[in-house]
């Protein structure tokens, strides 16, 4: 029976090691997805901060990727940027009371337009 313990003991520090090392490897996996996204395109000037940025969508957002535009707007909305695309556009369009209609492109694109002042929004919003 003392065999049957010890073994039952190594077991149990393997199952707890072995979560361990996916709780590390996850957290590693949020940070790299953080470095990859990068900072957003050129910040606009503080004393405009609070404005339309740059034009909207030809303006600061210009040859910006998704990820990039999902950061900026995840980052307007104090939302985390650090979940997948998807799940971070939907929870912008939840937080704005967006429908999420179209695909991911057109969503993000109409998310910048509401936020940011795009050509589809005219005047920028007050979302909070």
């Amino acid at each position: 029976r003392g065999g049957e313990g010890e073994a039952r003991g190594r077991e149990e520090a393997a199952r707890t090691e072995a979560e361990a090392a996916t709780a590390r490897e996850e957290a590693l996996t949020m940070r790299l997805a953080a470095l990859e996204l990068g900072p957003p395109p050129a910040a606009p000037p503080p004393a405009t901060a609070n404005n339309a940025v740059g034009g909207g969508v030809g303006g600061t957002f210009h040859g910006a990727t998704l990820p990039q535009k999902v950061w900026r707007i995840c980052a307007h909305l104090g939302l985390d940027a650090r979940s997948s695309l998807s799940a971070a556009v939907a929870a912008a369009n939840e937080s704005t009371g967006v429908a999420a209609e179209g695909g991911l492109l057109q969503q993000v694109d109409r998310l910048i337009a509401l936020l940011f002042g795009g050509p589809q929004g005219g005047a920028p919003e007050e979302v909070r």
